[in-house]
């Protein structure tokens, strides 16, 4: 989120919670988004101001609420500016991480497994070039990694059980995937447990104490977003939602927090539920069939990106009059906001590719340098973006059909400073030294 020059000019968010107080935690962006992502998950500030005191930060019961959300949760031990980031936080381990301890089999350069589930979108793609162009040479070059052996198992659970056991046999020291079924990679992990290789879950809600999970509190985003765009209906109407992945823990997580949130307007109804598959082209289609077969007017979507591409582009080309909808990261449907100002009033970036595959990997080499997680599962809000801010956050040259992503600058999503709240001996993870 930029900054504006003078003090006298911070613009409100709408609520009791400044810009400047966002970055004061958080850290100022940069790049091409222009976010403050440190403290990011105070979003949930941004966006339920039942949940908040009057400066922004997480209330004691928004806390309360998240640690009785699950037996042996240990939220409340954790710094008070990051504890509103657990809100609806019900589907992943809360306890502490088994990794609090760990001690690596070797010392640096290590060589790192990643076993992909998945790289068949614009989001993953900006994922792994992050992984290579950023993380990979960086700590290359920092004496503390050796290299990545990258498998693909395409959605296919069998052989990514088979790959992962794969990595460990091959010698990696450590081992992430991204959007982990909540149990069947269990058994996996727990062989690279067994044989001294953390396991490191980017957006999975993976339902064993052996793995490590970073990303995203999707059902709270979802939840904001839902908000957002129950207020761009004017409180009333029909809403479609476009679902994801749906037997993706994170797709379930973003579906029921837009139910959580879309319910709280008695006046608004949501009238079917497809799947998007996180796909624009699916999504496209998903949309055209109900629509086909529901005549009755839809007022909203609630949609999980990548999808808002899609279901926008079916839009402009049908007879239908546009209507607002969620956008959570692609640059296609930003681009439309851009040039008609009034169709949507925020938005919440939920899970930028190449800043979620960073922060990814900086939890798995704390990990490696000892630098102990206090909780299994490391979570964070979305960042709100203004029609003002667009200026900062879309690139050069970018239309209406452009599936890439806004994405913050290395380190600007989820800072140092933030991230060193979840573990008990902290340090820059590039900058560790043995």
């Amino acid at each position: 989120m930029p900054e504006h020059s003078g003090e006298d000019n911070q613009e409100k968010t709408g609520r009791e919670y400044s810009r400047r107080d966002f970055l004061k935690i958080g850290g100022a962006a940069g790049l091409a988004v222009g976010l403050g992502g440190g403290l990011s998950g105070l979003a949930a500030a941004c966006g339920s101001t039942s949940n908040t005191t009057s400066s922004g930060t997480p209330s004691a019961s928004a806390s309360a609420s998240a640690s009785a959300s699950s037996g042996g949760s240990v939220v409340g031990t954790l710094p008070q500016e990051v504890q509103g980031f657990y809100e609806l936080a019900t589907t992943t381990p809360l306890g502490s991480s088994i990794y609090n301890n760990f001690k690596p089999k070797n010392g640096p350069p290590w060589l790192i497994g990643y076993a992909s589930s998945f790289a068949g979108n614009s989001w993953r793609i900006g994922a792994r070039t992050r992984l290579a162009d950023y993380c990979l040479p960086k700590y290359k070059a920092a004496g503390l990694v050796k290299d990545v052996i990258t498998t693909e198992s395409n959605l296919n659970i069998s052989t990514q059980i088979q790959q992962i056991r794969q990595l460990v046999d091959q010698g990696c020291d450590a081992i992430m995937t991204i959007g982990a079924a909540a149990t069947a990679l269990n058994g996996a992990i727990k062989y690279a447990y067994d044989h001294g290789v953390p396991f490191i879950a980017i957006q999975g809600g993976v339902l064993t104490p052996y793995a490590q999970t970073i990303g995203g509190n999707y059902a709270l985003i979802g939840k904001l977003q839902a908000e957002t765009l129950a207020k761009d209906m004017g409180e009333k109407g029909n809403v479609l939602v476009v679902q994801g992945i749906t037997q993706a823990a994170a797709s379930q997580d973003f579906q029921r927090g837009h139910e959580t949130g879309l319910g709280a307007f008695p006046n608004i109804k949501i009238v079917g539920t497809v799947a998007g598959s996180w796909v624009d082209s699916v999504a496209k289609t998903a949309v055209a069939q109900f629509l086909s077969t529901h005549p009755a007017p839809i007022n909203g979507f609630a949609v999980q990106s990548p999808g808002d591409l899609g279901t926008m582009s079916y839009m402009l080309q049908s007879s239908r009059s546009m209507v607002p909808m969620t956008a959570g990261g692609e640059i296609g449907p930003l681009v439309y906001w851009r040039d008609h100002p009034d169709w949507i009033s925020e938005m919440y970036q939920s899970w930028p590719p190449g800043s979620e595959m960073q922060e990814g990997w900086e939890v798995m080499l704390r990990i490696l340098e000892g630098q102990g997680p206090k909780i299994a599962s490391i979570l964070r809000g979305g960042s709100p973006i203004t029609h003002a801010d667009l200026a900062t956050v879309l690139p050069a040259g970018a239309t209406l059909d452009t599936n890439q992503w806004i994405d913050p600058a290395p380190g600007q999503w989820f800072t140092t400073a933030t991230m060193d709240m979840f573990f008990d001996r902290p340090a820059d993870p590039l900058t560790w030294k043995p």
